[in-house]
């Protein structure tokens, strides 16, 4: 179930870390962990979240809501609230505030416009707020650069410190492509997940490899052992299976 995803990943606490970055390798698809994690976020009391739609529309995430076992419509504009860019796009074309800003703003600076005017709104009346970024890498095919995606993390890494119980989760797709921009995202977090490929290539029990790496001091090292843990996952229709690799014989 989403719950052991959660365990395995260290985030089932009410409270959790102020920045989390997942890295997606190419081929791969980690939005089951977006998925899981909202559904997470919602059951909580008084937790408020925004959800950051860049690869999927909401209604995705909908969708995958009411298979995983809770409807995020019962939330929204409620403890829940949606930043949905993708469906703006596709409902406005050229005319989208995403591709023309009325104000000049490049497009990062109005997702941190946005996501500010959320937080200023919604943040003062909960107990935790959760901010989620379902693909950071559409943010660079609609022209924005390496630089200013950096820098649209760094803001956002930043309210997460000027706010008690504030997190931030983001997700970079073809993180292997995008190296250096994934590196420099994941530093300024406290937990980096990575969704791996197999070594082993296709492989009907198991979908891929999840990669659990926590920063233990203040240089922000992954390399340290004890930080690491790696677990094997497969995504069902309705549920996602958890496994530790000596559980299955496959290269990992």
């Amino acid at each position: 179930m989403a719950a052991s995803v959660l365990l395995a990943c260290g985030l089932n606490e009410q409270k959790l870390p102020g920045f989390v970055h997942i890295s997606e390798e190419s081929n791969v698809d980690g939005s089951f962990l977006i998925s899981c994690i909202l559904g997470q976020r919602l059951r909580i009391s008084n937790a408020g979240t925004l959800l950051v739609c860049l690869q999927n529309h909401y209604q995705h995430y909908f969708n995958a809501g009411m298979r995983l076992g809770y409807n995020s419509n019962i939330f929204l504009g409620k403890t829940f609230n949606v930043i949905d860019v993708l469906s703006d796009m596709a409902r406005h074309g050229l005319s989208s505030k995403w591709l023309r800003s009325p104000d000049g703003l490049t497009l990062t600076d109005q997702l941190v416009k946005d996501i500010r005017e959320q937080l200023e709104k919604n943040y003062p009346n909960r107990s935790s707020y959760t901010i989620l970024i379902d693909n950071l890498s559409i943010l660079i095919n609609l022209g924005a650069s390496k630089q200013q995606v950096q820098q649209f993390c760094l803001d956002l890494a930043d309210l997460a410190k000027a706010h008690d119980n504030l997190t931030v989760i983001t997700k970079l797709s073809n993180s292997d492509i995008h190296p250096l921009t994934d590196n420099n995202v994941a530093k300024l977090g406290n937990v980096r997940i990575q969704v791996l490929r197999l070594k082993s290539g296709v492989f009907r029990e198991v979908d891929g490899k999840l990669l659990i790496e926590r920063v233990l001091d203040d240089e922000g090292s992954y390399s340290c052992e004890q930080t690491r843990k790696e677990v094997l996952y497969k995504v069902n229709d309705r549920n996602v299976k958890i496994f530790n690799p000596g559980e299955i014989g496959v290269k990992v």
